[in-house]
């Protein structure tokens, strides 16, 4: 199985990223980004439909849009998806979705 490299990337009208979920976390949070990926902690069951509900509405939150701008666009796993975010370009969303130290 090749491994495809994944950067953050304009999407249409907006910014597409891949993330790696922990479900089952103490709390919401950013954990690290090494720029192809975000790494994500979720206090949510490890289910499907729970964690892009919680991946969705974290985003939104922490990027301070409408969460119906957020969109899982694909991630059958639990751990990785990919999301959409609609009207915010990569390098805001890159600067915002880093974990701060």
């Amino acid at each position: 199985m090749a491994i495809q490299k994944f950067e953050i990337t304009n999407a249409e009208s907006g910014t597409a990223v891949l993330v790696q979920v922990t479900p089952q976390a103490a709390q919401n949070r950013i954990t690290g980004n090494d720029g192809d990926i975000i790494y994500v902690e979720l206090k949510v069951p490890a289910e499907r439909e729970a964690v892009d509900e919680a991946l969705q509405t974290f985003f939104a939150r922490t990027l301070g849009v409408n969460r119906g701008k957020v969109a899982v666009a694909s991630g059958k796993s639990v751990e990785k998806k990919i999301v959409i975010i609609m009207g915010v370009p990569p390098e805001s969303v890159e600067t915002q979705l880093t974990p701060q130290v």
